[in-house]
């Protein structure tokens, strides 16, 4: 409970930061500062690849088919926004998504500096992280519509990694001893560019749905990285509601060089997703 506490404070500051000039939407509920916390059925596919820089991306490697990652898992979502003035909102998220599996291998795998040979049993990782925050501009503002858009920050955090005793060689053929683990991963913060579109249907229910986009070739990173998502937002009191539709996340990073190392990443997760909202 005294973890909450310090949240709670910093909501009901920025709710009373500043007198209200502008109209709510949906048109019965507070339009300040609105936060969800709920989770998501999602779907995964993913693929990698991660090999040295001289030799370059080697074969992409489904992770889902070759190691048994869980294709369906629910993970926790947050998201929300302040918003601070008549046209403008700080925007906030974060999702983060952890999946193992072993599995004994029907044939070899080539890894970063190693080759996982049939019959090893391996154990696979596959991490995601996704702070996001964004500074959003209401260009369209009626009563029951509002269009806007936002440019912001997220900072895209992946990790795959596979681990096994025995079995393992060198890409010369020199058996390895002991434990291998062997991990690829991304840090990088990444540009996003959005639009946004929010309907109020009634005075309790609002539509919101995004799109968020950006593609990069630059600072050793190669790819795109696309979110979207419908939902509808029913507010059965003042402050509090729940909210329900289909959320999705693709990235696909054609080469990123860290080092000796240069990997590659295509991974998309959707499903449908439950969150319960509060309004300040």
């Amino acid at each position: 409970m005294r973890r909450t506490r310090p949240v709670m404070m910093l909501v009901l500051l920025l709710a009373g930061a500043a007198p209200a000039s502008f109209a709510d939407m949906p048109g019965k509920v507070p339009d300040k500062v609105r936060f969800s916390l709920g989770g998501m059925s999602a779907d995964a596919f993913t693929e990698a690849a991660l090999s040295s820089t001289s030799a370059g991306v080697g074969a992409t490697i489904n992770f889902e088919d070759v190691f048994d990652l869980p294709v369906n898992q629910t993970v926790g979502r947050a998201t929300g926004y302040w918003h601070f003035s008549d046209r403008q909102y700080l925007d906030f998220g974060y999702v983060n998504i952890d999946r193992t599996g072993r599995t004994t291998l029907d044939e070899d795998v080539e890894w970063g500096d190693y080759v996982f040979l049939a019959d090893a049993e391996v154990e696979a990782g596959f991490r995601t992280r996704f702070p996001y925050a964004a500074w959003r501009w209401g260009f369209l503002q009626l009563e029951q519509v509002r269009i806007s858009g936002s440019a912001g920050i997220s900072y895209l955090g992946l990790e795959a990694s596979l681990k096994a005793t025995g079995n393992v060689t060198d890409p010369d053929g020199n058996p390895i001893s002991g434990t291998v683990d062997e991990e690829a991963s991304i840090d990088f913060p990444v540009p996003m560019l959005g639009l946004q579109l929010d309907w109020a249907v009634h005075p309790k229910l609002m539509i919101e749905m995004y799109k968020r986009a950006i593609y990069i070739d630059a600072f050793d990173l190669r790819g795109g990285i696309n979110e979207s998502a419908v939902r509808l937002h029913w507010y059965f009191s003042k402050h509090v509601g729940i909210s329900g539709g289909l959320d999705r996340e693709s990235i696909d990073i054609k080469e990123y060089v860290s080092g000796d190392a240069t990997a590659r990443f295509r991974y998309e997760v959707s499903g449908f997703a439950l969150y319960a909202d509060f309004a300040f």
